[in-house]
Order: C-alpha cells, then sequence, then structure tokens
C-alpha cells in the first residue's frame, strides 16, 4: 500500500509542471462547489436551476453530482443516467458514454466521491482522472459540484480543490448555524478564498438581509473568511411543481420572482469571468487528498 501510494505521489509531482504550464495558457473552466450545511434547504434545486440560467447565457456547463446515496440531480433535469464516473475509473464506459444532457444542453456526470473506485484510487485511475480532465477541459466553461449537506471529509477535501464555493442556506436557525459550522470547519482547514452566499426561500426580503448581514459580520470577526451575498431567492410553491414534472423550475415557470432571482445570480456569476485553474488542476488537487489518506 505505501509502495502504491509513493507511485501516485511521484506521478503528481512529475506531472505538475505540466499542468501549470496547460493553466497559464488554456481557456479553462471555472470550478464551482455549491454545498448546505444541513439537507432541505434547496441546494440541489439551486444548482439545477443556476446551471440551467448559465447554459442559457451561453455557456457550456457540467454538473457533478456528489451526492453519493443522496443523488438526485438527474430526477431534478428529467434523465435517466446509465453510467457514472466509477464505470469510467473502471473502463466500463466512455466519457461520452458517462455524460448525459439534460435541458438547455446542460450536462450531467453522476457520482464522483464516495465511490469505493474513487476513495482507493490506484495508478491506473490517476491516469484516467488526468485523462478525463483534459477532454473534459476543452467543452466545458463550468464545472457545478453539487455536494452532499455536512461537512464530512470528502465534502471538505472538494471544497478545498475547487476555485469558488457557493454556500445555500435558508433564514431558518438551524440552517444558519449548520452554515456557520460548515464554515467553521473551512477555517480550521485554512480555506482562505471568500465564499459566496445563496439565501434560499426568502418570504421576507427585509429579514434575509439581516441575516445575512449578521452572519457576514460574524464570520469576519471570528474566522477571518470573506463572505459575500450573491443573491437572495423568493420562495415559491412552484418549485414543487417543477420538481414532480422533473423539470427545471427556471424552464416551466420563467418569468416567476423566484425564476428571476436565479437568473439574476447567474448573471452576476457569469459576469466576473477570469483566469481558472480549470478542471484538470481540480481533478490534481483530488488526487493529492487520497493520497495523504493512502
Amino acid at each position: 500500500m505505501s509502495n502504491q501510494a509513493a507511485k501516485l505521489k511521484e506521478m503528481v509531482k512529475e506531472k505538475k509542471n505540466s499542468i501549470k504550464t496547460s493553466v497559464q495558457t488554456a481557456a479553462n473552466a471555472r470550478t464551482i462547489a455549491v454545498a448546505s450545511g444541513k439537507g432541505g434547504v434547496g441546494k440541489s434545486t439551486f444548482t439545477v436551476n443556476f446551471a440551467y440560467n448559465l447554459s442559457k447565457l451561453g455557456k457550456n456547463v457540467l454538473i457533478v453530482d456528489s451526492d453519493i446515496g443522496m443523488a438526485n440531480l438527474d430526477i431534478l433535469l428529467g434523465v435517466q443516467p446509465k453510467f457514472d464516473i466509477g464505470h469510467l475509473l473502471r473502463g466500463e464506459c466512455t466519457l461520452e458514454d458517462a455524460l448525459i444532457e439534460g435541458p438547455a444542453g446542460v450536462k450531467l456526470l453522476s457520482g464522483i466521491t464516495g465511490d469505493d473506485t474513487f476513495i482507493n484510487i490506484g495508478t491506473q485511475a490517476v491516469e484516467k482522472l488526468v485523462n478525463i480532465g483534459a477532454e473534459l477541459e476543452k467543452d466545458f466553461d463550468y464545472l457545478l459540484i453539487d455536494l452532499g449537506a455536512g461537512a464530512s471529509q470528502s465534502i471538505i477535501n472538494t471544497i478545498l480543490a475547487v476555485e469558488e464555493l457557493i454556500i445555500v442556506l435558508t433564514s431558518e436557525p438551524t440552517s444558519v448555524m449548520d452554515s456557520y459550522s460548515l464554515i467553521k470547519i473551512l477555517s480550521n482547514h485554512n480555506y482562505s478564498r471568500s465564499i459566496k452566499l445563496v439565501l434560499n426561500q426568502s418570504e421576507n426580503i427585509k429579514d434575509s438581509e439581516k441575516i445575512s448581514s449578521r452572519m457576514i459580520k460574524t464570520v469576519g470577526n471570528y474566522l477571518d473568511i470573506e463572505l459575500e451575498m450573491l443573491g437572495t431567492i423568493s420562495y415559491d410553491r412552484k418549485i414543487s411543481t417543477a420538481v414532480r414534472r422533473q423539470k427545471p423550475y427556471s424552464e416551466v415557470f420563467a418569468g416567476r420572482k423566484a425564476a428571476e432571482d436565479i437568473k439574476k445570480i447567474a448573471y452576476e456569476v457569469a459576469g466576473r469571468e477570469k483566469p481558472a485553474a480549470g478542471i484538470k488542476s481540480y481533478f490534481y488537487k483530488m488526487i493529492g487528498f487520497f493520497n495523504k489518506g493512502s
């Protein structure tokens, strides 16, 4: 086992310079994790509709559903994937087979963490991940990773590997406290990048503004992490209707207040285009985390 870990570390080290070169010369995808401190806040629904709106802006978007055991993005998108990244690593399908297309051209790849194949990563799997990253890099502007709720080690590792983080929460005290706990854990892991907040299911804009302002101030004072309010999404019972119909809410109820809120967030994010480390860089970082645990 120790020999395998040493070989993997050597491989990552040998290719480090080539990754840096490709990051500097290629137009790379932005990697964004979407997380929440607790379940039931609409995180996955936000991810799907956020991706849908980015796609409508002409962006090529790939969502990775990494909420193993509770994965439901296929249902929200109304698609039925036959393969996931575990099949890719085992050589049971091609990348083209594993990617399934949803509304507005959004692509979905099921599964990336929590799978034994991915955790017990070997030399061949490393090579496959590198090749997958290189292929995806050519085709996508955004990689959105829909994380499970909470703060497991795999979730923390994924957040540390991506470039950007969006935390979805509601005004409920339990959601606010669990989000704060997640941010505190990230602070303990020396997370230093800005975190974007999306306050979902808002029934009172003034109350939402007070909650977000208080949280931003508290985190800034005690955890020394910059929080930024990315947007507030209004409560709408029609979101549940869209879920039952297995279609993006932004598609079937375009023009409603919550749909406009999500569209505004997509415009805001897309308007901040910047040089990105890209998908290959994300895979290399994830490989590094698994090697540490070997």
